[in-house]
């Protein structure tokens, strides 16, 4: 009876250990956002992108996603990135409205960073790399009106969006989520009615569709230069804060995405410890 009760201990605990064995671990992405070498708010901003990657290297995360607004101008950019070297993780990069506004910048771009929008993957999760440059126009900050895309641009939006949809769903057990620089929705009216602020009409309908059918749940952005997030019609939105300057106030920062074997995602604002340009 002994010998009988120990067998079934002992085989009750194999099993445990070997389906927690099995069960994909958890993956931590971190992002910086907003970074803003040169531009006139952040005089900073390469003192604390460099404090963002020591503190990034110290968490030692799975990635580092970069998600847009890197520099204002070309030689601000080959700074950013060769700053960004630093990092121990993998870093994948997304444009912002800063990056390129036309198709000669986004050519440039491509050739400095790759892809302006791609695929990849870390451990277990998928992550849909899109370019939001390619769905609306930027340019005026203080327009309230929606404005059409630049000339060559439309081309390259319809390009990207018949991508997304021959994308395959993720396989069995794997969480797909998706990022880009400019949110698809606000956060209950914040920040403003500005057509600005988020991914246009009428981009934003077909792109929040074709991630839905794509099981996203999660979409990480940035834009915002403030940490949120918040929860739009069954997607959830992560906004990281700048590592450059604050026009809400808050905190210079990053985010530290955990992602669970189910698809949950938990943020963590991380402030940094160094000067910061406010507006």
């Amino acid at each position: 009876m002994n010998r009988l009760r120990v067998f079934c201990i002992g085989l009750t605990c194999s099993m445990f250990l070997l389906l927690a064995g099995s069960r994909p671990p958890e993956v931590m992405i971190a992002q910086i956002s907003d970074t803003h070498l040169g531009e006139k708010h952040s005089p900073h901003a390469v003192e604390t992108l460099r404090k963002a990657v020591e503190m990034i290297n110290a968490r030692h995360p799975d990635a580092v996603i970069v998600s847009g607004d890197i520099g204002e101008s070309l030689k601000e950019r080959e700074l950013a990135k060769s700053i960004l070297k630093g990092l121990a993780a993998p870093v994948y990069f997304v444009p912002g409205n800063h990056d390129f506004r036309d198709t000669n910048g986004l050519a440039v771009y491509r050739r400095l960073f790759g892809p302006d929008y791609y695929r990849f993957q870390v451990k277990n999760v998928e992550v849909l790399a899109l370019d939001s440059q390619l769905l609306g126009n930027y340019a005026r900050f203080d327009s309230m009106a929606t404005e059409p895309l630049a000339p060559g641009l439309e081309a390259e939006s319809q390009k990207m969006m018949n991508w997304l949809a021959e994308q395959p769903k993720p396989a069995r057990g794997d969480v797909v989520i998706a990022v880009q620089h400019i949110s698809l929705f606000r956060d209950q009216g914040f920040p403003d009615a500005k057509p600005y602020w988020v991914v246009n009409a009428p981009y934003g309908q077909r792109e929040a569709e074709l991630l839905r059918g794509l099981g996203v749940k999660h979409l990480l952005a940035g834009h915002w230069h403030t940490g949120r997030v918040f929860n739009e019609d069954g997607i959830t939105v992560h906004i990281a804060p700048a590592t450059s300057w604050l026009p809400f106030g808050g905190h210079l920062g990053f985010a530290m995405h955990t992602i669970t074997a189910n698809g949950d995602v938990g943020t963590e604002f991380v402030p940094l410890e160094a000067k910061s340009g406010t507006n």
